[in-house]
């Protein structure tokens, strides 16, 4: 490579565009710096490749390997990152009416009053490595989930998003990503059984450590929202030209439905939200966890159901 040249994505099974049956799902896989590389990639697929629904309702249909060069001066994590990030380095300014009352509601102690910083805040306050946030281990009942977001509590300080200073960290120049994209007829359930063997195959090669999470060896798109924003990054033709958004199965699926893709990016870029209930009554939720494993017909339902929303991304 000349110098100053930049490392280019290799495409190795080219995108083949978007799947018009709405009940054959797309589920991107990408690789942790900590498990990438020809044995952790070959581990995944071997395990999608040994169950019965291979090439029948699972099919490979997208595996490209991104350079870390590439990724870093693109700028993919930060922007696939972006609401986190912007909890992360904000703190409790960000913080929106509902985080507020599940904060006191888990921790039980008032929201304004309560030492609440975001995670690179943190590194300074509690003088750790962003690699020793990220492994600081507490109970249960330390640690809050609330609209997408994490809350863990840290000698005292309660921290937004421990693990994002560790996240940038991890990648840089020499870390490339293989990323893979699953077609599928089974559902989300059925292939977050395939995750949970694909963790125990990487325990058994020596990739991992037993108690690792999932989400610590490798990503996958664990909704059909979340399905546009790895579209948005991950998505890539030979030559490194983008895939246009428009080709992601799901985004696809909302524009034939008359919504904008002004509106989809709009709801991807910003995902905390309200949404109207049955009932009448409001719920504040993130739009990706909102839509957890749900069918597209689901998902898009509860995108109607939108009333409002928190702008993360300015």
């Amino acid at each position: 490579m000349a110098a100053g040249q930049e490392n280019l994505p290799t495409v190795l099974v080219p995108y083949c565009g978007p799947e018009p049956d709405s009940d054959i799902e797309d589920i991107f896989v990408y690789m942790r710096p900590e498990t990438n590389g020809v044995l952790g990639e070959s581990t995944i697929l071997r395990v999608i490749e040994r169950c019965p629904e291979y090439r029948v309702d699972i099919r490979l249909v997208y595996l490209a390997n991104l350079p870390g060069d590439f990724i870093l001066s693109h700028h993919i994590i930060e922007r696939h990152y972006a609401t986190r990030l912007h909890f992360a380095v904000l703190g409790k300014s960000a913080c929106t009416p509902g985080m507020r009352r599940e904060f006191e509601t888990h921790f039980g102690e008032p929201f304004d009053g309560a030492p609440i910083v975001g995670s690179f805040e943190a590194l300074r306050l509690l003088q750790l490595s962003p690699d020793e946030l990220f492994n600081t281990w507490v109970d249960l009942k330390e640690l809050l989930f609330v609209s997408g977001q994490t809350i863990k509590k840290i000698r005292g300080y309660f921290v937004m998003n421990y693990d994002l200073p560790a996240l940038l960290h991890k990648n840089n120049r020499s870390t490339d990503i293989a990323v893979m994209v699953f077609r599928t007829r089974t559902g989300y359930e059925y292939f977050a059984g395939l995750v949970e063997r694909m963790r125990k195959s990487l325990i058994a090669e020596g990739l991992i450590r037993p108690h690792f999470h999932t989400g610590r060896a490798f990503h996958y798109s664990k909704s059909p929202f979340e399905q546009i924003l790895d579209g948005l990054g991950y998505l890539y033709a030979r030559g490194a030209a983008q895939v246009p958004l428009e080709q992601v199965s799901f985004c696809s699926y909302l524009l034939d439905r008359g919504v904008s893709m002004p509106v989809i990016l709009g709801a991807v870029r910003n995902p905390v939200a309200l949404f109207g209930l049955e009932d009448g009554s409001v719920l504040e939720e993130n739009l990706m966890s909102y839509t957890f494993h749900d069918s597209y017909d689901l998902a898009y339902r509860k995108f109607c159901s939108m009333t409002a929303q928190y702008l993360t991304d300015r």
